[in-house]
């Protein structure tokens, strides 16, 4: 099977709305054994748009758009590709449905033109949004090609994928195939590489990196006839990762909607602690990921933002000869926050995050880039230094996954299951 991915929006050829939805497509497809030769982003123009739908059609079974599926008249996407087919658009009752209850459950009126919303050709396979008030489709082109139908944001897109639009077309493959997703921290993608190299030269069951900043995530996959064959498949490929990378692999997923955040959270509920944050240079990034994860209200009890000097000492309690003595970027600040936040938030673990995160203020003893994390139980307290370059924003997240990652690691090491 071939796909190809056409993206349609004005505001993306502008540079106005990064295209996130065509990354996202091409990991999916590739993970699913789906070839993509070409990808095409198209503006809100009818005549282009037709002449990109033949195209794509010329050289793939399935074309998969993003984009253009909203009551305005610059939403095209359906219109373009009903003419294509040579079919009409009707106002199609499950889609109707479902507009019509999406927003009865937001308190809006609908006006008139939200019908549009619901208008596919008679006999579209309709995708339903559970995010939005715009449903997808699955077009019937003729001559056994489709055209699937997705929103443009991407919250809508994703979930309406993952749920609806892939399994169709693994359906329609007549093969499983079945991903982990290996989640690595604390080593660079270079050594990742040097030590795996030989896997990911494996056809079925593959293994594919993907790096992000400061971490890396490995894709393992495998087809065949069935899930339960190709997850057995898949198991000693990803045992002889996990022995050669160590203690750097954090999770193995069925998921690559992962993150430190979500770990770090499962963890401690796990273990059924309480955490607490006490942020600087990171200006409550450290609790705004936590918050992100669904679940979190069980384990964050409550962070606190001491930018300044004075708002260490008040909030945290780092005593004022300390800074004095060590200067706010240090270890035994650091620690102090720490310990501060768990014994005034009265919670098993807390986090903290001290440093230098530019442009500016460096020195030759404590240059731009230093960075100290602070972790603190009801036992132990211990301090992770760190030394950190590139930008500003590069450096405040990457401690923010420096404290992510630590408490993760507390909450996961055997001494503290004894």
């Amino acid at each position: 099977m071939i796909a190809e991915i056409l993206c349609v929006g004005t505001e993306l050829l502008m540079g106005q709305v990064l295209n996130t939805n065509a990354q996202f497509l091409s990991r999916r497809l590739s993970a699913m054994g789906i070839s993509q030769y070409h990808q095409t982003v198209v503006g809100d123009n009818d005549q282009r748009l037709e002449e990109a739908y033949r195209l794509a059609l010329s050289r793939a079974d399935v074309v998969i758009t993003s984009g253009g599926l909203g009551p305005t008249v610059d939403d095209v996407t359906k219109r373009v590709a009903a003419r294509v087919a040579g079919k009409e658009l009707v106002l199609h009752p499950e889609a109707e449905a479902m507009v019509r209850e999406r927003f009865r459950q937001y308190h809006r009126e609908m006006t008139p033109n939200n019908l549009s919303q619901a208008m596919f050709t008679e006999d579209s396979i309709i995708l339903l949004n559970h995010h939005g008030t715009a449903p997808g489709a699955i077009v019937p082109m003729g001559g056994g090609k489709e055209v699937i139908h997705l929103p443009g944001p991407p919250f809508e897109l994703e979930p309406m994928w993952l749920e609806q639009a892939e399994p169709y077309l693994q359906r329609r493959s007549g093969r499983a195939l079945v991903s982990r997703y290996v989640r690595v921290f604390g080593m660079g993608e270079a050594e990742v590489d040097q030590r795996l190299n030989d896997l990911e030269m494996g056809g079925n069951p593959s293994l594919s990196p993907y790096c992000s900043l400061g971490e890396v995530q490995l894709r393992a996959t495998a087809c065949a006839d069935t899930p339960e064959e190709a997850l057995r498949m898949l198991e000693p490929l990803i045992a002889r990762v996990k022995e050669r990378l160590g203690d750097v692999v954090y999770a193995v997923e069925d998921t690559e909607q992962g993150s430190l955040a979500r770990c770090a959270v499962e963890a401690l509920s796990r273990r059924g602690w309480t955490a607490a944050a006490a942020e600087s240079l990171t200006g409550g990034m450290i609790a705004s990921a936590l918050v992100d994860v669904p679940g979190a209200s069980r384990v964050l009890k409550g962070a606190m933002v001491t930018y300044q000097e004075e708002a260490k000492t008040l909030l945290a309690g780092v005593p004022e000869e300390m800074i004095r003595d060590h200067g706010v970027v240090s270890e035994p600040v650091a620690r102090a926050m720490a310990e501060g936040a768990r014994a005034r938030l009265d919670t098993d673990i807390a986090v903290s995050a001290t440093g230098l995160a530019g442009p500016d203020g460096g020195t030759e003893e404590t240059p731009v880039g230093t960075v100290f994390i602070g972790v603190a139980t009801r036992e132990k307290t211990r301090v992770i230094p760190l030394r950190l370059a590139g930008s500003r924003m590069r450096i405040r997240t990457l401690a923010m996954k420096h404290a992510l990652h630590a408490l993760w690691e507390e909450a996961t090491r055997e001494d503290n299951h004894e």
